[in-house]
């Protein structure tokens, strides 16, 4: 009886990791609508710049001094 317990217990966690692994890869997927290109970074900095301008006042670009 234990050995069909545990058999069954294996299958089940084999078939979560399985799950979880078409999942993640799923979401990670890039779309099939034809926008393949990636993304500038320099778009993401200014994003990133406009929604704290947004939130908290000014972004300051600083260079630390050692």
């Amino acid at each position: 009886m234990r050995d069909v317990f545990y058999t069954i217990l294996v299958i089940w966690i084999i078939w979560q990791i399985i799950r979880n692994v078409s999942a993640y890869n799923n979401r990670n997927k890039p779309s099939s609508q034809g926008n393949t290109a990636k993304p500038n970074p320099s778009d993401r900095i200014s994003s990133a710049k406009s929604k704290m301008a947004e939130q908290e006042g000014e972004y300051v670009d600083y260079e630390e001094i050692k």
